[in-house]
């Protein structure tokens, strides 16, 4: 017996099939990397508000330590001065303003994404791989430490480390030493799509995730051109209860008479005798033989002796419109078995019997002219379902799925497939489907 054993690991999407972050997925989702200037401005800022923090221990202690450069510090005169006690005072409030600066800068760094810096500049902080935030141990302490180590070598340790190092960066994102170290990429939020704005980074993501349906070509019109003198594309060639039959106009010509222009389809649709009209079968022809011409006068035989000898003609039958075949139709989609009813299954087994406009959101309301209308309220705590999200309205035979304008969007999933919902556009439910509207999902069955 094998166990399958279900580590809930997260998948990780924008990944290419070597396992390292693709940037073409970020660019995707709308992801701008932060400029260099933007950058150097943030932490030009950041060593300036360090400076002024450590400001009082630097005017205080400068004296003393430039006596012991210079090798005159005397240890009695230093703590016989009278202002000892402020000196003391001075730098242990700047020590203790510096230590409180930098754990604040950590963990807005590790958890947040943002310093005080890249919050002025509009710049946040991201894993590389996941486009989250780029945690507190390795995003900000390990980050803050190979930076701090940098200056064990004066001027050139913090030059090669923190300012040239992202010029080598051969996915030109701006990704020095210390981001390849800390797993981090800088984005400029103001620019393109703010990573810890959740609501839009789940849309980004299933519009990429999400293909795209294609839109089939519009169906022939079948109304009258507005055009007297313009071609008709249908006829009607039968009328039952339940509308008209089309039947597609060819371009070969009719055995009648030649028809003035501007006539041809009055005279295309005058031609149907009541019969095909409505349905029947045309009657049959008499079987009386048509009568002979009358014979000529005996002034005309005379004037044309020729007439004499011509055979009396008969009248041309009649001719008769055949109703032009209409091409077969599609197979139908599984619909609603006769004398059912409609029971609609949330995500978590909830059942709703459709018995008139239902209207599934957080907080639904029915607008003005749907009457009473079922209020379903849906519990999400993303809040990617809308307050009145989608409405589902029984028909004749089948139900209607109709998204009500909601931010996040619904759409069908039928056969492996998903297609998006447009705003206010009813679309039927056939057996089999699933409709999901934010991140929840319900079904529909009949009983």
């Amino acid at each position: 017996m094998i166990w399958e054993i279900d580590d809930h690991a997260p998948e990780i999407e924008g990944l290419d099939q070597h396992g390292r972050p693709d940037p073409a997925y970020a660019e995707s989702l709308g992801l701008i990397t932060a400029k260099r200037g933007p950058r150097v401005g943030a932490a030009l800022l950041e060593w300036a508000v360090a400076v002024i923090i450590a400001l009082p221990a630097i005017i205080a202690l400068t004296p003393v330590l430039a006596q012991v450069v210079a090798g005159g510090f005397a240890p009695e005169k230093f703590f016989a001065r009278p202002d000892l006690v402020w000196l003391i005072i001075a730098a242990a409030v700047s020590q203790g303003l510096m230590l409180a600066y930098v754990v604040v800068q950590l963990v807005l760094h590790g958890r947040k994404g943002i310093t005080l810096g890249k919050a002025v500049f509009g710049i946040r902080s991201v894993n590389v791989r996941t486009l989250e935030q780029p945690g507190f141990w390795r995003g900000a302490v390990v980050r803050y430490l190979i930076a701090g180590a940098s200056f064990l070598i004066p001027l050139i340790g913090p030059v090669l480390v923190i300012a040239l190092s992202p010029l080598f960066d051969i996915e030109r994102r701006g990704r020095g030493w210390l981001d390849l170290a800390a797993a981090t990429w800088f984005v400029d939020a103001r620019r393109g799509l703010n990573p810890y704005d959740q609501k839009r980074m789940r849309i980004a993501r299933k519009r990429v995730k999400t293909p795209e349906h294609e839109e089939q070509a519009p169906l022939p019109s079948l109304a009258t051109p507005v055009d007297r003198d313009a071609r008709a594309e249908y006829v009607p060639s039968a009328r039952l209860s339940g509308g008209v039959i089309g039947a597609h106009r060819g371009g070969t010509s009719s055995p009648a008479a030649p028809q003035p222009d501007g006539a041809a389809s009055g005279a295309m649709v005058s031609a149907v005798p009541p019969s095909l009209a409505t349905g029947a079968a045309p009657p049959a022809a008499p079987s009386v033989p048509p009568a002979s011409a009358p014979a000529p006068a005996p002034a005309a035989v005379a004037a044309d002796p020729a007439a004499s000898f011509a055979p009396p003609l008969s009248p041309a039958p009649p001719a008769v419109l055949r109703p032009a075949t209409a091409p077969p139709a599609a197979p139908a989609a599984p619909a609603a078995p006769a004398g059912t009813r409609a029971v609609l299954i949330l995500d978590t087994g909830e059942r709703i019997d459709v018995r008139g406009t239902t209207l599934f959101g957080r907080a639904p309301d029915a607008a003005a002219g749907e009457g009473e209308a079922q209020l379903v309220r849906v519990a999400d705590d993303t809040r990617s379902v809308s307050k009145t999200h989608l409405a589902v309205m029984p028909a004749r035979r089948g139900v209607f799925a109709v998204d009500r304008a909601s931010t996040n969007g619904s759409a069908i999933i039928r056969n492996g497939s998903e297609t998006a919902l447009a705003a206010g556009q009813p679309v039927e439910l056939q057996i089999g489907d699933t409709v999901r509207f934010g991140d929840r999902t319900l079904s529909v069955e009949w009983v």
